[in-house]
């Protein structure tokens, strides 16, 4: 199946005269038009467990991602490309899902860890590692919030779910967890604290107690942005997010 995505692209490539390789939304089509002609159903996205979710009940929080709701994007999976597709991030148990894109699906696909390579939903780009050696739980995947030359940020979003008792049954609750993951020096640290980013990086102890200062109010606003932003500035980048 691989060899005919791949022969369907260059073909396409040929026929309108377009060099694709460098233009990732023309790629991106080019992949739409092959599993539209072939069907998802045959290409291999849907190879994996069907997923029933026990934990519906609950004070209107959610066990996934950003939303309850599917989501188009795209992903990697056991070597294929899929674009365009509805996925779900499963942050209780660290899973990826897909379903159908119609009216009639029923079934919730969990997709199986060891093939997902990446994938992207909501404008973010997840990569699953496997080599941190990092007591994190879950199937290894991790938000790559900025990939530089010295250093890497990788988020790992997390939720955990309590109950509570009620006359008609249980409630849940579902309450999200961050964590922050530094890549230095071929190394992967969790960053917790201010304190433990300096012992990390001492030459780089001034930079970092100046920013934290600077950016005192987003760093309780928003600590995603504020630790991606932080990473960047350390790593070379000014505050628009350009190389100096």
């Amino acid at each position: 199946m691989k060899s005919i995505k791949t022969l369907l692209t260059y073909s396409l490539c040929v026929f309108t005269g377009i060099n694709v390789f460098s233009q990732t939304n023309s790629e991106n089509k080019i992949y739409e038009t092959y599993d539209r002609i072939v069907g998802l159903d045959n290409t291999g996205l849907f190879n994996g467990t069907e997923f029933t979710d026990l934990f519906l009940n609950t004070d209107g929080t959610y066990r996934y991602f950003n939303s309850y709701d599917y989501f188009k994007g795209s992903v990697t999976y056991n070597g294929q490309y899929y674009v365009n597709v509805f996925l779900k991030y499963d942050l209780l148990e660290d899973n990826l899902l897909t379903r159908s894109d119609d009216n009639l699906s029923i079934f919730n696909v969990k997709l199986i860890p060891e093939f997902v390579e990446s994938f992207s939903i909501y404008s973010l780009y997840f990569v699953r590692l496997t080599n941190t050696n990092l007591a994190l739980p879950g199937n290894g995947y991790f938000e790559a919030a900025h990939i530089g030359n010295d250093l890497d940020l990788y988020i790992k979003h997390t939720k955990k779910k309590t109950d509570k008792p009620l006359k008609s049954g249980i409630q849940y609750k579902f309450s999200e967890t961050a964590f922050y993951v530094l890549k230095s020096n071929g190394n992967y640290t969790i960053i917790g604290s201010e304190r433990e980013l300096r012992k990390l990086l001492p030459e780089k102890e001034e930079e970092i107690r100046n920013f934290y200062k600077t950016y005192k109010t987003l760093y309780k606003t928003d600590p995603d942005s504020f630790m991606t932003k932080l990473v960047k500035y350390l790593d070379g980048y000014n505050s628009e997010g350009v190389k100096q």
